[in-house]
């Protein structure tokens, strides 16, 4: 059995020298090739018979043996070929260009900071595509085009004439059978409120509230004086109805929404005395909702041919006028003289009193009793 492998084992053994002198022979045409290609001179033999070759970027490469060099013999050839791999294992490491041997970690540092340079340079385009995509605008052009927004929000704002006009209004009720009911102006998204007062200025505390229409009145404390009427609607109309403690009649307002103008606050006043009003010490004339002049000055809104006085001796909220014969004074103080003809008060602390021809007033302020002088001066007519 042995004597049939022993053939097998050398052809075998043959077959791998042949490998080797091949690939030998393939190093060796490719040094030739290089040699070739090396610009000098064609009588120059140093360079062929040097044992090693020089590349154009300077890297030494061993040149392997000529051809002639390999031995036929296997046992001399395979010596040959152990010989060129310890010379291969024994080259120094090859040279950069700049003449610097780099080991493999420098190797692999430079490459990872080359990696990171691409990465980072990639990061910026991609922010600066990304930014012109999507904010191409400038900063101007965005202002021009915010402004033109809020423009079109503000047209697209309801009511179409722009925002309502808002008053503060005191109106004396008629308890009359007969008699329209005031009408309270309301617009959708505002709150109107409405305080119900007696004839002295003091609150008057409200039982129950009705309302008919499309209207929502917010609750308010028990014994409170005070209704807030908000529109459901741009457009609508519809009523309320008041009971208050210790009055048998109802107190009957209408309510419109949709107009120009819209009252924030509504004072409403009963010509009576309520629970908590004050009795005065002489008896005065009463004051009936018939009073439009005294109820404009109460608003602060005199007519046209009401004229203007000077008051000297007390600040601006105390003013004077003259109208037919009577004088009018709108002051938050108590008038002690003269005896004035009507009066009468609002919720916020405001008294008007219709007085005779007089040049002097003595007033309490707070127990502190002041003198102030009615002088008539053209220049402040209204």
């Amino acid at each position: 059995m042995l004597k049939r492998l022993e053939p097998l084992s050398k052809i075998s053994r043959a077959a791998s020298l042949a490998l080797v002198a091949g690939f030998l022979l393939f190093q060796s045409l490719t040094a030739n090739a290089q040699q070739a290609n090396n610009p000098t001179s064609p009588t120059d033999n140093s360079t062929a018979a040097s044992p090693t070759n020089s590349s154009a970027s300077g890297i030494n490469i061993p040149a392997p043996p000529p051809p002639s060099a390999l031995s036929p013999d296997a046992a001399q050839l395979g010596k040959q070929l152990e010989e060129e791999a310890t010379r291969a294992q024994a080259a120094p490491p090859i040279a950069p260009p700049g003449g610097q041997i780099a080991t493999p970690a420098q190797a692999q540092a430079a490459a990872d900071a080359m990696q990171a340079q691409r990465e980072q340079e990639h990061i910026v385009k991609s922010f600066d595509r990304a930014e012109k995509g999507l904010l191409p605008l400038s900063v101007d052009q965005i202002r021009d085009f915010m402004r033109r927004i809020e423009n079109i929000q503000k047209g697209s704002q309801p009511p179409s004439g722009g925002p309502p006009k808002p008053d503060i209004r005191t109106a004396t009720l008629s308890l009359d059978p007969g008699v329209d009911p005031p009408v309270v102006n309301l617009v959708a998204g505002y709150v109107t409120t409405i305080t119900m007062i007696d004839s002295t200025g003091e609150p008057w505390p409200i039982k129950d509230v009705g309302v008919g229409g499309n209207f929502e009145i917010s609750p308010t404390a028990a014994g409170s004086h005070v209704i807030r009427v908000i529109p459901l609607t741009r457009f609508g109309t519809g009523n309320i109805s008041i009971i208050l403690s210790e009055l048998s009649t109802p107190i009957i307002l209408r309510l419109s929404a949709g107009g120009p103008a819209v009252d924030m606050r509504y004072d409403a006043r009963v010509p009576k005395i309520g629970p908590n009003g004050k009795m005065p010490i002489i008896g005065r004339p009463r004051l009936e909702a018939g009073d439009e002049t005294i109820m404009m000055l109460l608003d602060n809104a005199p007519p046209s041919d009401a004229k203007r006085m000077k008051v000297s001796g007390l600040d601006a909220r105390t003013m004077a006028w003259t109208l037919n014969g009577h004088v009018y004074i709108r002051t938050p103080l108590s008038l002690l003289s003269p005896a004035w003809d009507a009066s009468a008060s609002s919720a916020d602390g405001m008294t008007v009193y219709q007085i005779g021809d007089a040049p002097v007033l003595l007033m309490s302020d707070n127990g502190a009793m002041v003198r102030a002088r009615l002088l008539r001066d053209d220049d402040h007519d209204k």
